[in-house]
């Protein structure tokens, strides 16, 4: 299929994919207070059209070639603040195990700070999401949405992919933090020489 060159005349804040992603992070604070209030059928359905979003904003800036610097940067943080919200406020309410919550945490702050070394030790900017961290994402994502529905319904079956979940999480943000903090290393070394 042909790609669509559609240019907006308008600053990067109003193209239609980051606008997307402005309203996932929007959707924060709802899903989080809806948690709270121990509404999980509101959550899951205002976390899974979050969810949904983060694939359409994607191919809208594909699509009809609008990607951005902004988006760049803004929708890897979206995913990133809305699952990191979201853990933290299940973990609060008993829905989510304090390990699993903490272990993504870790991994994530050793990501950040990793990042940063490469960014003012080395000059590197080019940080490209690789395969095993965009697992690693897509699994948090698809945990804290089972988590959500398991909390609404009594299904057994949303329990037991809850546990899966949990199990997936954890396994991939080891295996995506080893990952990272090799690459890290090899691109530090790389730009150095």
């Amino acid at each position: 299929m042909a790609t669509v060159t559609v240019k907006p005349a308008w600053p990067e804040w109003f193209y239609p994919a980051n606008l997307l992603t402005e309203l996932r992070l929007l959707a924060v604070p709802v899903i989080v207070a809806a948690v709270v209030l121990r509404k999980p059928g509101w959550a899951a359905l205002i976390f899974i059209a979050a969810a949904v979003s983060d694939g359409c904003d994607g191919w809208i800036a594909r699509h009809f070639n609008q990607r951005s610097a902004l988006g760049l940067y803004l929708d890897p943080a979206a995913d990133k603040i809305l699952i990191a919200a979201l853990f933290l406020t299940l973990a609060l309410v008993g829905e989510m195990p304090w390990t699993v919550t903490i272990i993504i945490y870790i991994r994530d702050l050793c990501i950040v700070v990793s990042a940063a070394a490469l960014y003012w030790g080395a000059g590197f900017r080019d940080f490209q999401p690789t395969w095993w961290g965009k697992a690693s994402t897509t699994a948090e994502l698809a945990t804290a949405g089972v988590t959500l529905l398991e909390a609404w319904s009594t299904n057994g079956l949303f329990r037991f992919l809850e546990r899966v979940g949990w199990v997936a999480v954890v396994s991939l943000a080891v295996v995506s933090g080893i990952h990272y903090a090799f690459t890290s290393a090899q691109r530090y070394h790389a730009q150095r020489a």
